[in-house]
């Protein structure tokens, strides 16, 4: 594994080195969700630092619309961040007398041959997980100097925004080549590291609101119900308010209170049959240069989520490099995306429960909502995100809404369908390229483009796709009711060792690239 990040750094420092030589203005073109704008802030930074000159901007997607206006400009170099990769032979189309960087971490399209591209992905040197755009990016500005070792916190941020914290057995947090780059950021002093309930909404929601959304861990009887969270607390004895009469947040708690509470949500998982019921702590990160809303790291991801989704991406880029202005500026983007996401989800909720087939489809595989134009392109996976983490349903879910360009699809799946050998990445790429679009993401999140009209054949080719294994997990829980339980409920000695064992194999996969950080490839 060492080899192939010395590869991988090879490629960045031969990357860094050709925008370093650039005399003209950079064009940069990133992604507008966190992790895009993660990394369009490291590179405008390390330019800035660099004293060139650039011009950035911020996209939905790579479409042809977007090649256009560029080979309109007429530029010699481009770079582009957490996109690229997917649009091999549209930019080779579009830019065919311009030099191109990319520096991405999706799925590559096309043929990097005929065209004048140097690309920095870590899946070329077989590095397929545990690494954001922003962090691609991080590397490529890191080789700049060691002046640009304090970016890695902005990476960090894109990690997250990106859905990359991840559990290995009881752990929860970051891991492999995130936490090399987070190593970076604890020793720059951008970031603290605790351990803490892994509850989201520590700065900024009322505790009663944070447990009745805490869908991951999830709390039987209290989850879901703002009345029942309310109880809870009352019963564990923690005053909800302070004695300004505010609302106390996690991070208001005493150590004796977060304790408490963390006992009685332990006990309320064992009642409920929970396994692992005690695993509900994780790493939290406190971003040591922030404040309010964006001081977690969670929080901050989700605040540069909205600023891309609301057309504001900039502020995103402007907020993670300390532009006093930003954070004020920033506040009503803010409450005008929780509008937007709130009346959404329960317009969702709504056809869930009239049970509206016109919008909702449920099969033995999946479940489908087509939101039209109900629901904006730009936010609808979010709104997926929530409805398939407060629903927790058993299979995964797709959500299909109106887009400039044909209809976006976004697609959703929790720990348990994955573990059951559900991809969505793969699911959604083959079930788009069959119908004339483009998708790609990870095996629990992922995304696509399609034509108008095309939804139907999408939601069968996905059917086909699914059926196989919807089958093969069905024959394998037949074969679990033919195993005598032995003692202490384990199915068997054999399959507790086979369940050992693969836990291990996880924890080696998830921490073989671990080291002191990426100073050992760097120097200091």
């Amino acid at each position: 594994m060492m080899e192939k990040l010395e590869a991988l750094v090879r490629k960045a420092k031969a990357a860094g080195d050709a925008i370093a030589a650039q005399e003209n203005e950079i064009r940069i073109v990133s992604h507008y969700d966190a992790d895009g704008i993660a990394s369009a802030a490291i590179m405008v930074k390390a330019l800035l630092r660099a004293g060139k000159r650039f011009h950035l901007s911020l996209v939905k997607q790579l479409g042809d619309s977007v090649l256009m206006s560029l080979a309109q400009e007429k530029r010699h170099f481009v770079v582009f961040l957490d996109l690229g990769s997917g649009h091999l032979e549209a930019i080779k189309r579009f830019l065919p007398g311009a030099d191109v960087v990319i520096i991405d971490h999706h799925q590559q399209q096309g043929e990097l041959e005929g065209g004048r591209i140097l690309q920095v992905n870590p899946l070329d040197f077989g590095v397929e997980d545990d690494i954001s755009g922003s962090g691609v990016s991080y590397i490529v500005a890191r080789s700049f100097g060691p002046e640009n070792r304090d970016l890695s916190g902005i990476a960090i941020v894109g990690a997250i925004g990106d859905c990359q914290i991840g559990s290995i057995g009881e752990e929860w947090g970051l891991f492999g080549l995130n936490r090399e780059i987070l190593k970076d950021a604890v020793e720059t002093n951008r970031i603290k590291v605790t351990k803490g309930l892994r509850i989201w909404g520590r700065y900024t929601r009322p505790i009663h609101k944070a447990l009745e959304y805490s869908v991951e861990p999830y709390i039987p009887n209290v989850s879901g119900s703002e009345s029942s969270a309310v109880q809870f607390m009352q019963e564990l004895g923690i005053p909800l308010k302070k004695e300004s009469g505010e609302w106390r947040t996690m991070a208001n708690l005493s150590e004796d209170e977060q304790k408490k509470l963390a006992s009685g949500i332990i006990a309320e998982r064992v009642n409920g049959g929970h396994p692992n019921a005690e695993w509900i702590f994780g790493d939290v990160y406190e971003l040591l240069d922030k404040g309010g809303e964006c001081r977690d790291a969670n929080e901050f991801a989700t605040v540069l989520n909205a600023c891309g989704k609301m057309g504001r991406g900039y502020l995103g880029v402007e907020l993670l490099l300390n532009v006093a202005k930003a954070f004020l500026e920033v506040k009503w983007v803010l409450e005008k995306y929780r509008k937007s996401v709130g009346e959404a989800v329960r317009w969702v909720y709504d056809q869930l429960e009239r049970h509206n087939e016109q919008v909702v489809r449920k099969t033995d595989s999946a479940l489908y909502v087509l939101a039209g134009s109900k629901v904006s392109e730009h936010i609808i996976s979010n709104v997926i995100s929530i409805v398939e983490k407060s629903s927790n349903p058993e299979v995964p879910v797709f959500a299909f809404a109106d887009a400039e360009d044909g209809v976006k699809v976004s697609a959703r799946a929790s720990h348990e369908v994955v573990g059951r050998g559900v991809n969505l990445k793969n699911v959604v790429s083959e079930a788009a390229g069959q119908v004339g679009g483009q998708g790609g993401g990870h095996s629990g999140a992922s995304g696509a483009t399609i034509p108008t009209g095309s939804e139907q054949g999408f939601i069968s080719a996905v059917e086909a796709i699914l059926l196989p294994q919807r089958k093969e997990t069905n024959k394998s829980l037949d074969d679990d009711k033919n195993i005598k339980p032995g003692p202490n409920d384990v199915d068997s000695e054999e399959d507790a060792d086979a369940s050992a064992k693969e836990e291990d194999k996880q924890e080696s996969v998830g921490k073989e690239v671990e080291g002191e950080g990426l100073v050992q490839y760097f120097g200091s």
